[in-house]
């Protein structure tokens, strides 16, 4: 697994930039998901907080080349309560993560970014094969992070089939930007789920667990339901 600094600033990036640009014709673009997790410094600023999340973090992160896709989430439970997850096509994802680092740090300078945010993952992914999907699902409203050593493709087939998820694609991990070592499981595994409260998603959930299994002895952080906040297309 390689590692990146979390921020490349200035000159330096630049130059990176430049280099990345002028390699090899590019290939066909493949997908790639950008999964940050934070929490907010300030509780108290909540809404503060969220307005900086949704109108001005998120429509910027969206501005930048490849990036297609960012949902958000609420944990129902734990002390990393939210998500933001960048679906991103890309046929260049090293070129990609270094315009996202530059963008960030254009943000920084002109002030959009806030001192609420703690981020305490910063992790990108490949798709990792086709998933699975149900016809005619209903609109999604909770999201549910698997990530283990790896399910089978079968094993993610039989949730969706059997009316537990609309949706769900496995991805596999590849780039961890984060200053602090982190231990992450290979494969995390995004099902998206329907269902009228908390309380039955997290039934749901459940029973999906039955026919997954656990997730690998990572720790509760690695099986985690989110409420859908926030779904927006770039």
């Amino acid at each position: 697994m390689r590692r990146r600094p979390a921020l490349l600033r200035g000159a330096a990036a630049g130059l990176l930039l430049t280099m990345l640009a002028s390699a090899a014709p590019a290939a066909e673009p493949q997908e790639w998901l950008m999964m940050v997790k934070s929490h907010n410094l300030d509780p108290a600023r909540a809404a503060e907080f969220d307005h900086w999340y949704d109108d001005i973090d998120i429509p910027d992160v969206l501005e930048v080349p490849g990036y297609e896709r960012a949902r958000r989430g609420h944990a129902l439970t734990g002390e990393k309560p939210y998500v933001a997850l960048y679906q991103i096509m890309s046929p260049d994802i090293d070129k990609t993560i270094i315009a996202m680092l530059m963008a960030s740090w254009r943000m920084d300078q002109v002030g959009r970014g806030t001192p609420l945010i703690k981020v305490t993952e910063r992790l990108y992914y490949e798709r990792a094969g086709d998933g699975a999907r149900k016809d005619g699902a209903a609109r999604p409203t909770h999201l549910y992070l698997h990530r283990s050593a790896g399910v089978s493709a079968g094993a993610i087939r039989a949730v969706v089939d059997g009316g537990l998820a609309g949706s769900a694609v496995p991805y596999t991990l590849y780039q961890v930007l984060m200053h602090d070592p982190v231990t992450v499981p290979k494969q995390l595994v995004l099902f998206e789920l329907s269902a009228d409260s908390d309380a039955a998603a997290e039934e749901t959930v459940r029973r999906i667990q039955q026919k997954l299994g656990g997730a690998g002895g990572c720790g509760a952080d690695c099986e985690t339901l989110y409420r859908l906040m926030r779904d927006v297309k770039g």
